[in-house]
């Protein structure tokens, strides 16, 4: 037999990168700006979110957000050109603040190509790690395994910390698990599309 050959078709393609620590110095500006927002609007939306607060959408970035928004405008282009696709633009953002108990259900974000989360303040452990599922629609069995990976696992999870920033295929379907701690959990959310 020939030598034999292995082809990767479908894969899964997640991003992350942490602020350096002198970028950091913007969130707390990014921070007040959010607090200040549920205080214009207590009761927010409900999508995903089970309990906390989930703020309206926006389509442009505010000025408080600018040199986060431009980090993630870089970090989009290489995300798009490593996919082959297209100049990506902000579809809308939104705001999370998420304390104890506080969860998000398994959903994905439709009408836009890649998507994220950005972590404003996480001030303590164990806060709600996000989840990603894998896509199979197959049910299929692996026996108890030692060590999972990237090819045998069923969830990849990610934990969040403050300057954090998490990008994925839109259609990938995920979950925040229950935030732990009585203090906030502050992040904003995104959509890039064409």
């Amino acid at each position: 037999m020939n030598e034999l050959t292995t082809h990767i078709w479908w894969p899964t393609l997640i991003w992350f990168t942490d602020m350096l620590d002198e970028e950091k110095l913007v969130l707390k500006d990014m921070k007040k700006y959010i607090l200040d927002m549920k205080k214009n609007d207590t009761i927010g939306v409900i999508k995903s979110n089970n309990g906390g607060w989930q703020s309206q959408t926006y389509l442009e970035w505010p000025e408080q957000f600018e040199l986060f928004s431009n980090k993630l405008d870089e970090n989009i282009k290489i995300c798009s050109e490593q996919m082959g696709l297209p100049e990506l633009k902000l579809n809308n953002f939104w705001c999370n603040i998420n304390t104890f108990g506080d969860y998000n259900k398994l959903h994905n974000h439709h009408h836009s190509i890649l998507s994220g989360t950005f972590y404003v303040d996480v001030p303590d452990k164990n806060m709600g790690k996000i989840n990603f599922v894998r896509a199979d629609d197959i049910e299929y069995y692996l026996p108890e395994l030692d060590n999972y990976n990237s090819i045998n696992g069923e969830i990849a999870s990610y934990t969040p910390e403050s300057g954090r920033l998490i990008m994925f295929p839109s259609w990938v379907k995920h979950s925040v698990d229950g935030c732990r701690s009585k203090k906030n959990r502050i992040g904003i959310s995104f959509n890039y599309g064409v």
